[in-house]
C-alpha cells in the first residue's frame, strides 16, 4: 500500500501540522489493517466466546436436560446413581500427589471423576453440599507440586477436571479459588505443554494427542477472559495439532488400536469438539475428517451378543460405557447407534465401576443425549461392517437379538501399529450369550513394567513378543514354522462377503506369515453360512521347502478331541464341534494357556517368564501339519453348534460357582447382583459380567425373554449386631466371606439372599430345594432360616450326608447338594424378595464355601 501527500504553497502555515495528522491517520490506519489481518489469521473470534458455563452444558442445554430426565427413566438412573457418587464423596478426603511407577493418571482420573459428578450434581440440584466439596477438591489439586508432565496424559485428564469445574461453578466459587485454578493451568498444563519432552503428543497420530489437546483446550477455553493471549495460542496449536489422531479414522471409521483406545480417544476427541462448538460457535472442521463420524458404525459393531468387545491389540474383554455414542447418534440423527447404549444402561453397565475407569465421563451421556428420546430408538438395520485403513476389520451379526444372534469379527493390520499384537488374521466368534472363539486381550502395563519388560519396543526380536498374550502363539491365526509373524508385513482384507449365504471377509496373510519368503500365497477367509455355523477357510501355498503350520484357537471352552479331525467345545451347558477337513492328515492339538509361567515359547524353547498374567478358564485348540514344498494346501475349519448337554430336568435352575471365578469381590464389596435371563428356547443365560453360571432350560412359556436378579449380601456378626462383611471367591468361584479366620464363611459369619422377580408372571413359583456346600466338616454347621416364614430353619453339618445328593448339571459337571426343601422357599413370580434367605456358620470352628443354588420351577 503506496500513501502520496503533497502539500503545496510555501505559505500555508497549517502545513506542518496537518503533515503530522496525516502521517499520523496514515500510521493508525496500518496498525488497524495490521490488528485485522492478523484477527482473521485466527481461527475464532474469541471475543465472543459464550458465557460461563460454556463447557458442554450451557444454561440452556441444562434445561433441555431437565426435560429429558423426565421423558427417559434411563437417563433418571444415570442421574441418580451420579447424584449418589456425590453423596459418597461428601466425606471422602481430598486426593493427594501419588505417583504409580511412572503414572499419576489413577489419580488425574479419580479427579475428574469426581470433580465432573459434583459440578454435575450441583448444578442439578442447586444443594452449596456439592459446591463446597467440589471446591475443596479444587483448591487440593492446584495445590498439587505438578500434574506429572513427563506423562503428559495425566496432565490432559486433570487439567479437564479442573477447568469443567471451574466453568461449572464458575459464579458461585470464591474469587481465591478461581485464582488457584487460573495459576494451576497455566503453571501445571500450559508451561510444560511448550516443554519439547513433555509435547511429544503434539505430532502423534494416537489417543495421546487427542486426550492431551482436549484437557489443554478445556483449559484455555475456561480460563479465556483472564489469559486470553495464552489461551488463544493453546487452542490454535491444537487445531492444527489435532488434525493428526483424526487421520486414523480414515477411511472407513475403523479404529486402529481397537475399540478399547477408540473409547478412550474418541470420548476426549469428542470431548473436544464438543467444547469448541459449545464455548465458540464451531468445531472448526474437526469433526469432518474422512471416517470419524463413521466411527460410530465401527463401535456399534465392536462387541458381540456375548458382551464382550472384539479385544483385539491392547483392549479390555467386556463393553463398558461409550457416552461418546450419544453424541454420534444426535449428530449424525441416527438414534439407532445407542441402541445396545439402552441396554447396557438398564443393565447397570453405565453404572458400573470398572478397571478403566471410563465411568469418570458418565455426565456425558446426559449432555450428548439430553435431546434423544429412547423408546422411539429403533434396531439397527446395519448387519454388517467393514473398515480398511491402518487395521483393517470386518465385523457380521445375524441378528440384533442378543439370545440368539451370531457374531463374527475378524482383522488384519500389522504388528508395527500402537498397542498392536501379533494377532493378524485373528477372529471371535459368538453364538448368542456365549463366546466360543475368544482373544485374551491386553496384560496390564503396570504388571509388565514394573519387572523391567521392554513394553515399547515393537522391533522383530523384541521382549514385548515373548509375552504370552502378545505373540502370534496365543491368538487365533496361522504361525509359521513357530517363528514370529513378520513385524513389516501388513494384512489387508482383499474381499467381504455379505450375501445371506456367506458374510465375513478374506485377508491376505502373506506379508505377515512370511519371514523368510517360506510362502507363495496366504490367505484366511471367515464367513458365517447360512446364519448357520462359522467356516474358517485358509489356503497355504508354500515355495521351494517344506514348512510346518500351526492352526490355532483360543476358547473359555473345556475341549476333548473325539476323532482325528474333531474337538468337542463345551460351556455353560451347549456344546460346538470343532471340525477339520483337510486333504492332507492333521495332528489335532489341545494346548494349554492357564499358566504361562509353566510352558515353553515355541520360538525359543525357552520358559514363559513370572510375569505373564494367569489365563484362567481358557484353552487353545487346533491342529498341526507339515506342509510339502511347491504345494497348494486348503483347510476348512467349521465350528458347528451341538447338542446342548444340560442334564438336569426341565424346570429346574441351577446357580453355579462360575469357573473360573469372574465375580464381585473385595473387603469394601458387600453386596452383588446377578441378572439372569431366560431365552426365547427357555435356556437361562447370564446377562452381564457373572456372580453365578446359571444353568437350566424351562417350557413354560410365560417365562420366555424374561429375567430375574439373585442378590447376595455378606455379614458377620459383630458385638451382637449385623454387620456388613466383604464378599470373597475362591479360584473356582465358590463364594466365602473376607476378614475373619479365613476367607471362606468362618463361625458367625455369613449371607443374606435375596431375590427379585418382579418380571416373573404371578402364575409361577420358585422354589429353593438346594444348596451346594464344600470344605464342610462334620464339626461344621449352617444355620439356613426361610426369613419368609418365622420359625422354620434348618440346620446343616458336614455329617448329614443323608440330606446331600448329587446333581449332575452337564455330561460333564455335578454338584453335591443340601437337600432344603424341608424349608418350604417357595416365592411368587410378580414380587421382589429383598432378603428371603440367611444363612450363617453357627459352629464352633472352621470355615465352608458356598458353591451353588438350586431352584424348581413351578406353574
Amino acid at each position: 500500500m503506496v500513501f502520496s501527500i503533497n502539500l503545496r504553497g510555501k505559505d500555508n502555515k497549517y502545513n506542518g501540522a496537518l503533515r503530522g495528522i496525516l502521517i499520523l491517520c496514515v500510521f493508525i490506519s496500518c496498525l488497524l489493517t495490521h490488528a485485522q489481518n492478523t484477527a482473521s489469521a485466527l481461527s475464532y473470534n474469541y471475543s465472543a466466546i459464550a458465557a460461563h458455563p460454556r463447557l458442554l452444558l450451557s444454561e440452556e442445554g441444562e434445561k433441555i436436560l431437565r426435560s429429558s430426565l423426565k421423558r427417559n427413566p434411563e437417563f433418571k438412573k444415570i442421574d441418580t446413581y451420579i447424584h449418589q457418587v456425590s453423596d459418597n464423596l461428601l466425606g471422602e478426603a481430598p486426593l493427594v500427589f501419588k505417583k504409580k511407577g511412572k503414572r499419576l493418571l489413577a489419580v488425574s482420573r479419580k479427579a475428574l471423576t469426581r470433580l465432573y459428578y459434583l459440578s454435575y450434581s450441583y448444578r442439578m440440584t442447586g444443594d452449596k453440599k456439592y459446591l463446597h466439596r467440589a471446591e475443596k477438591e479444587l483448591n487440593a489439586l492446584c495445590a498439587f507440586e505438578s500434574w506429572n508432565p513427563s506423562h503428559f496424559l495425566d496432565v490432559g485428564e486433570m487439567c479437564m477436571a479442573v477447568s469443567i469445574a471451574y466453568d461449572w461453578l464458575y459464579d458461585d466459587l470464591e474469587e481465591s479459588t478461581r485464582e488457584n485454578v487460573r495459576q494451576a493451568i497455566l503453571k501445571k498444563a500450559f508451561e510444560p505443554s511448550y516443554v519439547k519432552d513433555n509435547a511429544w503428543f503434539l505430532e502423534r497420530h494416537s489417543n495421546w494427542n487427542s486426550v492431551c489437546n482436549a484437557g489443554l483446550v478445556y483449559g484455555a477455553l475456561a480460563i479465556m477472559e483472564s489469559e486470553k493471549e495464552r489461551s488463544v495460542a493453546i487452542i490454535e496449536r491444537a487445531l492444527k495439532s489435532n488434525r493428526l489422531p483424526l487421520e486414523a479414522y480414515g477411511p472407513d471409521g475403523n479404529y486402529p488400536e481397537g475399540p478399547g483406545y477408540w473409547n478412550y480417544g474418541t470420548t476426549f476427541q469428542v470431548m473436544l469438539i464438543a467444547a469448541l462448538e459449545s464455548a465458540l460457535g464451531s468445531d472448526h472442521g474437526l469433526s469432518e475428517a474422512p471416517g470419524f463420524l463413521e466411527s460410530a458404525n465401527y463401535m456399534l459393531f465392536a462387541g458381540g451378543p456375548s458382551g464382550d468387545y472384539f479385544n483385539y491389540y491392547d483392549c479390555g474383554k467386556s463393553q463398558t460405557a461409550r457416552s461418546s455414542m450419544f453424541w454420534f447418534a444426535q449428530k449424525l440423527n441416527n438414534p439407532s447407534l445407542i441402541y445396545q447404549e439402552i441396554d447396557m444402561i438398564r443393565k447397570g453397565v453405565y453404572t458400573s465401576v470398572v478397571s478403566s475407569d471410563i465411568e469418570r465421563v458418565l455426565p456425558n451421556t446426559l449432555v450428548f443425549g439430553k435431546e434423544l428420546t429412547l423408546s422411539d430408538v429403533k434396531v439397527p438395520s446395519q448387519m454388517m461392517f467393514t473398515g480398511h485403513g491402518i487395521t483393517p476389520v470386518s465385523f457380521v451379526r445375524t441378528s440384533w437379538d442378543d439370545t440368539k444372534g451370531k457374531y463374527l469379527g475378524i482383522k488384519g493390520g500389522s504388528a508395527s501399529d500402537g498397542h498392536s499384537h501379533m494377532d493378524q488374521g485373528t477372529f471371535v466368534y459368538d453364538v448368542g450369550r456365549l463366546r466360543w472363539a475368544m482373544d485374551f486381550g491386553l496384560q496390564s502395563y503396570i504388571t509388565l513394567e514394573s519387572e523391567g519388560v521392554d513394553l515399547w519396543n515393537q522391533d522383530q526380536d523384541a521382549q514385548r513378543w515373548d509375552i504370552f498374550r502378545y505373540n502370534n502363539l496365543n491368538h487365533n491365526t496361522l504361525t509359521i514354522n513357530n517363528q514370529r509373524h513378520n513385524v513389516e508385513g501388513r494384512a489387508a482384507i482383499i474381499e467381504t462377503y455379505e450375501e445371506k449365504y456367506e458374510q465375513g471377509a478374506k485377508i491376505d496373510l502373506t506379508p505377515v506369515l512370511n519371514l523368510d519368503n517360506e510362502l507363495k500365497k496366504a490367505t484366511r477367509k471367515a464367513v458365517i453360512v447360512d446364519d448357520s455355523y462359522l467356516r474358517i477357510e485358509d489356503v497355504i501355498e508354500t515355495d521351494d521347502k517344506a514348512v510346518d503350520l500351526r492352526w490355532n484357537m483360543v476358547t473359555p471352552a473345556s475341549a476333548e478331541i473325539i476323532d482325528k479331525n474333531t474337538i468337542v467345545l463345551s460351556q455353560a451347558g451347549k456344546t460346538m464341534l470343532l471340525q477339520v477337513v483337510s486333504e492332507i492328515p492333521v495332528q489335532m492339538a489341545i494346548r494349554l494357556s492357564e499358566t504361562p509361567p509353566e510352558y515353553k515359547r515355541e520360538f525359543d524353547n525357552k520358559y514363559y517368564e513370572a510375569y505373564n498374567q494367569k489365563n484362567e478358564g481358557t484353552v487353545m485348540v487346533g491342529f498341526d501339519v507339515s506342509l510339502p514344498p511347491g504345494t497348494r494346501n486348503r483347510f476348512v475349519v467349521k465350528l458347528v453348534e451341538g447338542i446342548p448337554d444340560i442334564t438336569l430336568k426341565k424346570n429346574t435352575f441351577i446357580l453355579d460357582a462360575p469357573d473360573p471365578s469372574s465375580a464381585a469381590e473385595g473387603n469394601k464389596r458387600f453386596y452383588s447382583t446377578s441378572t439372569i435371563g431366560i431365552s426365547n428356547e427357555g435356556y437361562t443365560y447370564v446377562m452381564d459380567t457373572p456372580d453365578w453360571q446359571p444353568y437350566g432350560v424351562t417350557d413354560i412359556g410365560e417365562l420366555a425373554n424374561k429375567a430375574f436378579r439373585f442378590r447376595i449380601h455378606a455379614k458377620r456378626i459383630a458385638g451382637g449386631t449385623v454387620q456388613d462383611a466383604g464378599i470373597d471367591r475362591s479360584a473356582d468361584g465358590q463364594l466365602g466371606v473376607r476378614g475373619g479366620d479365613g476367607n471362606g464363611i468362618d463361625r458367625n459369619e455369613g449371607y443374606f439372599i435375596g431375590i427379585d422377580l418382579s418380571e416373573m408372571p404371578s402364575s409361577v413359583r420358585f422354589r429353593l430345594t438346594g444348596i451346594g456346600f464344600t470344605h464342610l466338616d462334620a464339626s461344621e454347621a449352617c444355620t439356613i432360616v426361610n426369613q419368609e416364614k418365622r420359625g422354620s430353619m434348618l440346620v446343616f453339618s458336614g455329617k448329614d450326608r443323608k440330606n446331600t445328593r448329587k446333581v449332575q448339571i452337564t455330561s460333564g459337571h455335578q454338584r453335591k447338594l443340601a437337600d432344603v426343601s424341608g424349608l418350604d422357599i417357595s416365592l411368587q413370580g410378580g414380587r421382589d424378595y429383598k432378603d428371603f434367605l440367611s444363612l450363617f456358620n453357627t459352629g464352633k470352628k472352621g470355615n465352608f464355601r458356598i458353591s451353588s443354588f438350586q431352584f424348581e420351577i413351578e406353574e
